[in-house]
């Protein structure tokens, strides 16, 4: 070889650009994902560096190889969801485990708030009122930015909450209960009635 001359870097035969991204690429088209512009649109996002027509072919080829639907089998609602992501990772399940890490894989933000919530979790458990400040003070995602800023305007409040064993949850439970006798009568009952049906159901 002389000196000085070129040698383009070449991929070995069979190797493509989206090899490196095909796991993040699985997920989505099992999410439901179906357009190639967005395809693309994430795997830059990424860092993926090969053109459009790279993810289009693939897509095609995806298209060809099976049904055009989703085959999640995975999908909590918004509700659950939240709580798995406010869980200890290590008591999730296999199926669990798999759809947060994809999600997060998906929405970075996502995991960003997932952990602040998880470590404001873990303050509440280890009754560890001196994490509160580093916590407030750390870069907050933008989703936690307003419940951060309600706790800075009680913090004794709060961390009397963390340390004390006491709760409203007994005052809560009660106010419940009496909301739903006034639903079983329609909220059409006078106060002696209520109160009858309130000392009667205890």
């Amino acid at each position: 070889m002389r000196a000085g001359t070129f040698v383009p870097n070449r991929r070995a035969p069979g190797q493509s650009l989206l090899d490196h991204h095909r796991s993040f690429a699985d997920v989505r088209w099992q999410e439901g994902l179906r357009s190639s512009a967005a395809f693309h649109r994430e795997l830059q996002a990424r860092g993926f560096e090969g053109g459009y027509d790279i993810v289009r072919r693939w897509v095609a080829r995806q298209r060809e190889s099976g049904p055009d639907y989703p085959t999640v089998r995975f999908a909590p609602s918004t509700r659950r969801t939240t709580r798995l992501l406010a869980s200890d990772p290590t008591r999730l399940n296999p199926d669990e485990h798999a759809f947060i890490i994809a999600l997060c894989e998906a929405a970075p933000e996502v995991r960003i708030a997932a952990g602040h919530v998880r470590a404001f979790t873990d303050l509440l458990r280890q009754d560890d009122p001196a994490g509160l400040d580093p916590w407030l003070d750390a870069p907050a995602a933008p989703g936690l930015r307003g419940f951060a800023a309600g706790l800075r305007q009680d913090l004794d409040a709060v961390r009397a909450a963390i340390t004390q064993p006491w709760s409203n949850g007994l005052v809560e439970g009660q106010v419940n209960r009496l909301k739903l006798i006034k639903r079983q009568i329609y909220g059409r009952a006078a106060f002696d009635l209520l109160q009858q049906r309130v000392l009667h159901a205890a």
